[in-house]
């Protein structure tokens, strides 16, 4: 009995004692840093081989031309885009989060070297509640951010394009057939944050649940149209005896973007008050000023039947050389629901936008004012120069894209057709705009058929006024071609409107093929720009241009870890003689366009997939002589995302 009282004795002693142990021992140990660190990403491989079998005279020099022909093999894409990003995020408490990333990439620079560096930059995060409400910051590195579409928006579109070529930053699923499958169904697919949004670096505050369903955004910072250039550190002095880091900046020309959102939301409605606005400075001197600005209030109804959206507001540009004034823009969606129309749901949009309102950061496309390069970027085509990746001109638009100088009217609507247990999905778009003011003797058109294989014949830039007759222009994936107008005064000058006319169809169709899904898309555009107005698409002569583009796409699974592709793309460009001719065969463009491609989508692995493609490719304009090319173009591409 006393031996046993002396053990529980012992026993509660020394349990007490490793209790008063271990307590100071956690006091003084600090929670691990770590804990909250997460670390996400994807590894592309991707490799491309061209073959072209009728070379291209992508240059004149001298007055002959220079060919690009035979063989080309690229590892590693030429879309900018790296082949291995790790995101990293950290979350040291509850309301504060930080995010980088880290990336390798072959630039194939023939050294074999890899650059190493940041994407995105590093990104702060915060969050904090009042009795007011909730205040959400992000500053630092670059965000995907939008406001309103004539503010900071970029043109999402009708979800009217092709799944055959894929594009770096497209999502995979578990399901090798997800992505068509969920195109057939939703009519559209999943995307990932950037889609329709711009890119923003600098400070955004969110402020949301306050009172009287108020909401505020502001921002201050730059945008892809607002940056500056950088140049090299000098890390070593010139006497070598210490560090420096003077240099790091050309010049400190202020380019930055500021602005805001007030929203205010009763019930299903909400009204909004929006400012865009960018000021720069044309001299090294900083006194010759850059600004243009937009200012709108935006309108949201929803009823039963019917929904109404919209944005309208006032807009200008100034610099050195001009100062264009105040010009109006104004933009409305009425939505028809089923309720209202039965099996036949639709969409009236109508704009118009003044051609002196100028915003490269919005939905709409300044096609009437050439912009001062800011001093504050680099003279080469780089992010900061005005006009890269902008299409110019008179430019022939798809449904339902805006452009400064036009007014219009754009009708959407979808329709189903019963075929036994399953339905033929249609989509049908039509556009009708006018310019407003005669400015320019230009139109410019892009190519659906062979654009992406057309912007790749120039790797790692996008030069304007190129192709042995100086037309083409490189957008990023993709080009556009220029044309000049010949229907003018004895001065000149434009005598005739432009009118511009678009159908867009498209046909969505799944059926079981031995019991296997099978979809079949269609995609096809009907388009003219004329001197007078019409109703529908103008298919005759008396178009200046014409358009036509028919995208087939069949996609089977015919295994639970293999997709077959099948893609064919036929294309039409015709002008009349109101355009400029071919010297010696005395005629307007005639254009033809054709792709043929193959391809397998297949599950290797859980989160690894493997796409291949092949396609043969045409293009030739029989009035231009050096205006052709054609070949075959295989690429691989390999992504794991972990």
């Amino acid at each position: 009995m006393l031996y046993s009282g002396n053990m529980k004795f012992w026993m509660i002693t020394i349990s007490i004692i490793c209790s008063l142990f271990s307590n100071a021992q956690d006091s003084l140990v600090k929670p691990s840093p770590l804990q909250g660190l997460s670390i996400s990403g994807n590894y592309r491989f991707y490799g491309q081989h061209r073959f072209l079998t009728d070379p291209y005279a992508f240059e004149i020099a001298n007055g002959d031309p220079v060919y690009l022909e035979g063989r080309n093999i690229l590892i590693g894409d030429a879309t900018q885009l790296p082949e291995l990003t790790l995101n990293i995020s950290g979350r040291p408490n509850s309301k504060t989060s930080f995010g980088t990333d880290l990336i390798v990439w072959n630039q194939m620079t023939g050294d074999f070297d890899y650059y190493r560096n940041l994407q995105l930059g590093i990104n702060l995060y915060g969050n904090f509640s009042t009795d007011f409400g909730n205040v959400g910051i992000r500053a630092g590195g670059i965000h995907w951010h939008q406001m309103t579409p004539f503010t900071m928006r970029s043109f999402a579109g009708f979800n009217r394009y092709s799944l055959f070529e894929r594009n770096p930053w497209d999502p995979q699923f578990k399901n090798v057939d997800e992505r068509y499958s969920q195109y057939y169904k939703l009519g559209a697919i999943s995307q990932d944050t950037r889609w329709a949004q711009q890119a923003f670096q600098g400070l955004i505050m969110d402020v949301t649940e306050l009172p009287l369903g108020i909401s505020l955004s502001l921002i201050y910072g730059k945008t892809q149209n607002a940056g500056s250039a950088f140049a090299a550190a000098n890390s070593i002095a010139e006497d070598s005896s210490s560090v420096t880091f003077l240099g790091l900046l050309e010049n400190t020309i202020p380019n930055n973007v500021y602005g805001g959102q007030f929203t205010k939301v009763f019930g299903k409605h909400s009204i909004g008050l929006n400012s865009f606005n960018r000021y720069s400075y044309s001299d090294l001197l900083a006194q010759d000023e850059i600004h243009n600005s937009v200012h709108t209030t935006t309108f949201n109804f929803m009823f039963n039947k019917i929904e109404i959206t919209g944005e309208a507001g006032i807009g200008q540009y100034r610099d050195v050389y001009q100062d264009l004034g105040i010009g109006e823009l104004i933009s409305t969606k009425i939505k028809l629901t089923e309720k209202l129309i039965r099996k036949l749901p639709m969409e009236i949009h109508l704009y118009r936008i003044a051609s002196n309102v100028v915003n490269n950061n919005s939905e709409f496309v300044n096609t009437s004012v050439v912009e001062v390069p800011s001093a504050a970027a680099s003279s080469q085509q780089v992010i900061g120069s005005n006009g890269v990746l902008q299409q110019t001109g008179s430019a022939m638009l798809g449904v339902g894209q805006m452009a400064n100088n036009r007014q219009g009217l754009n009708l959407n609507s979808d329709f189903k057709i019963k075929i036994g247990s399953n339905h033929i999905k249609g989509v049908i778009g039509m556009g009708i705009s006018q310019e407003i003011e005669n400015l320019n003797n230009q139109i410019t058109y892009g190519h659906a058929i062979n654009g992406l294989t057309m912007s790749r014949l120039w790797r790692w830039s996008f030069p304007s006024n190129v192709g042995p007759y100086n037309r083409l222009s490189v957008l990023y994936r993709g080009i556009f071609e220029t044309v000049n107008l010949t229907d003018l005064d004895a001065s000149g000058s434009v005598i005739n409107d432009k009118h511009f006319n678009n159908i867009e169809t498209q046909l969505k169709y799944e059926f079981k093929l031995f019991n296997r899904p099978f979809y079949m898309f269609y995609l096809g555009m009907y388009n003219s720009v004329q001197p007078n107005f019409s109703p529908i698409t103008v298919f005759t002569e008396d178009a200046y241009i014409r358009y036509y583009a028919h995208q087939f796409e069949n996609y089977y699974r015919i295994h639970p870890k293999l997709v077959l592709a099948q893609y064919l793309g036929l294309e039409r460009v015709i002008g009349n003689y109101s355009t400029q001719v071919e010297i010696e065969s005395n005629r307007p463009l005639n254009q033809n366009g054709l792709a043929i491609g193959f391809g397998l989508d297949y599950v290797l692995a859980k989160n690894t997939m493997l796409y291949l493609r092949h396609r043969y490719f045409k293009f030739e304009d029989t009035s231009y002589a050096l205006s052709k090319f054609a070949g075959n173009e295989s690429t691989i591409e390999l992504k794991i995302n972990f």
